[in-house]
């Protein structure tokens, strides 16, 4: 049991194949209410079997992990690793992380990502975290970089939205 900024009870714990209605739910609202992301209001536009299989898989893998946030008995947020399976590059893995706009500035996604950090570093396979963020996502940056994330690279003009470029910032986290 963790809190946020403002008291409120959070609980995160590994997403499973039960959850994947809730999250499919949880990234069309989250798609519909910000353009940080790389989805919209479909979600990831992706069945409920198949989330359930991803989920699957994902649970027994070690370099692949996905945790969710969950307040007042629903899914509010998640964060997640997904490895390579390349046996050069194993030892990378992408975050991802998508919260409920409400929970913005109140701590979640900073719980949600020293969870997954704190993971990888018990795997002690994970040796560079790599994320990716959009430019003009200035309160994501910093939270990143609070962390101890460090910009490695720039994908320029990676996303069009709304008749406008915007580049990719990559960041890596070395455990």
């Amino acid at each position: 049991m963790k809190f946020l900024k403002d008291n409120t009870v959070v609980n995160i714990r590994e997403a499973t194949p039960d959850d994947a209605q809730e999250l499919i739910n949880l990234f069309k609202k989250i798609g519909s209410k910000t353009s940080f992301l790389l989805m919209n209001h479909l979600g990831l536009d992706i069945s409920v079997e198949k989330e359930k299989e991803y989920l699957s898989k994902a649970n027994g893998e070690i370099t692949t992990k996905y945790f969710i946030a969950i307040i007042n008995n629903k899914i509010v947020g998640n964060c997640g690793i997904k490895g390579h399976d390349n046996y050069k590059t194993k030892h990378n893995v992408n975050l991802s992380i998508a919260i409920l706009n409400e929970y913005s500035n109140k701590g979640l996604g900073k719980l949600l990502l020293e969870h997954t950090i704190n993971y990888a570093r018990i795997t002690q396979e994970v040796k560079n975290i790599f994320l990716e963020v959009r430019e003009d996502n200035i309160y994501a940056i910093k939270l990143y970089e609070n962390i101890g994330f460090v910009k490695c690279g720039s994908m320029p003009n990676k996303v069009f939205e709304n008749g406008k470029y915007y580049s990719e910032l990559i960041y890596v986290l070395q455990i």
